[in-house]
């Protein structure tokens, strides 16, 4: 899929919503399905108002695009939690995934980009085949986009319940796994997953064009923002510092193709949405625009990578991570945490 966006500012996406919502409709018929309750002929939530404008802006500018992310909801497996618990918990992962995946593709596609942006969505890597989520070419750049939601549900429950937490690898760490303590458990990083995140899009932008390339992952996380930052630059073992973790014969893997990852605070925004509990910090679901003491999105820049244009950083609601100040933001080794009574 190739096209060139439209260029409008606020454009009436009324009629394209309601044939979106409608091919929705059709394509999961009479069953239950994800989004039924939320885009009920005649009853849509604000949750599916939100989630069908953000569709309706994809569509409007890149002719296709929200048909197929439509197309990609109706597919994703449904299965009720009394009847398979685990199904169920691994369908509604895929539809965070998606979710994440309109949001950060309504929020580029409507981003101020220089005349003669040509997007294409899923483009095959001509050396590898493998799909990055969004290329946008320029004449002289291309720019490369992959974005993924971890699940966190398993992990969510563990820091909820042990008192001691270790974010990123660290000799600490290390002698609490040499001697467990079966009655002091320890909530551990999942910074393989970052890991596995990075790989993934390393193999995706690597050789990607002949042009100089910008290649950027987009991670979503709940407000714990500081386990993947951790994970990503804590000194001693981040992902992208020089003493990286992660070697091979004793040598760090630099992710070369990758510039930069912007860490994106917006998971429990979309979980809580989709269960239509609201959220007062991040009204807007598939927007990213804050209010009343919201806190940003952050940038983890690459060893030699490049810098992010400040539009993208703009529309991207995003920082650099040495400029962010709350203790959220900041890489930790050791967190002890303390259950006061109500």
């Amino acid at each position: 899929m190739t096209q060139y966006v439209k260029g409008v500012a606020n454009p009436d996406l009324s009629v394209i919503s309601e044939t979106l919502a409608d091919r929705y409709r059709a394509g999961v018929g009479s069953r239950t399905h994800w989004l039924t309750y939320h885009l009920h002929k005649g009853r849509v939530t604000e949750f599916g108002e939100a989630l069908i404008q953000a569709l309706a802006s994809c569509e409007y500018r890149l002719p296709g695009l929200g048909e197929r992310l439509v197309d990609d909801l109706i597919d994703t497996g449904y299965t009720p939690a009394a009847q398979d618990p685990a199904a169920w918990r691994a369908g509604f992962q895929q539809l965070l995934q998606k979710f994440a995946e309109i949001l950060v593709l309504r929020v580029l596609v409507e981003a101020p980009w220089p005349a003669g942006a040509n997007f294409r969505h899923e483009p095959a890597n001509p050396n590898t085949g493998r799909r990055p989520e969004l290329a946008v070419e320029l004449e002289e750049r291309v720019y490369l986009f992959e974005v993924k939601c971890p699940s966190l549900v398993d992990h969510q429950a563990a820091r909820g319940a042990n008192a001691r937490q270790i974010p990123a690898r660290s000799a600490l760490g290390d002698a609490l796994r040499a001697k467990p303590d079966p009655n002091d458990p320890v909530t551990w990083p999942r910074d393989n997953v970052l890991k596995d995140f990075l790989e993934s899009a390393d193999g995706k932008f690597s050789g990607f064009s002949a042009k100089e390339t910008i290649g950027v992952l987009v991670v979503f996380w709940d407000a714990y923002v500081y386990e993947p930052i951790s994970a990503l630059i804590y000194p001693r073992s981040g992902l992208l510092t020089e003493q990286s973790f992660y070697q091979v014969n004793g040598v760090r893997v630099p992710f070369d193709a990758v510039d930069g990852v912007i860490v994106m605070n917006h998971l429990a925004v979309l979980h809580a949405g989709a269960q239509e509990q609201g959220h007062a910090h991040r009204p807007g679901y598939f927007r990213l625009d804050h209010v009343d003491g919201g806190l940003p999105n952050v940038w983890c820049q690459n060893i030699g990578g490049k810098r992010l244009d400040a539009f993208l950083m703009q529309a991207l609601d995003a920082i650099p991570v040495e400029d962010a100040e709350p203790a959220e933001y900041r890489p930790h080794e050791f967190i002890m945490w303390i259950n006061l009574p109500d």
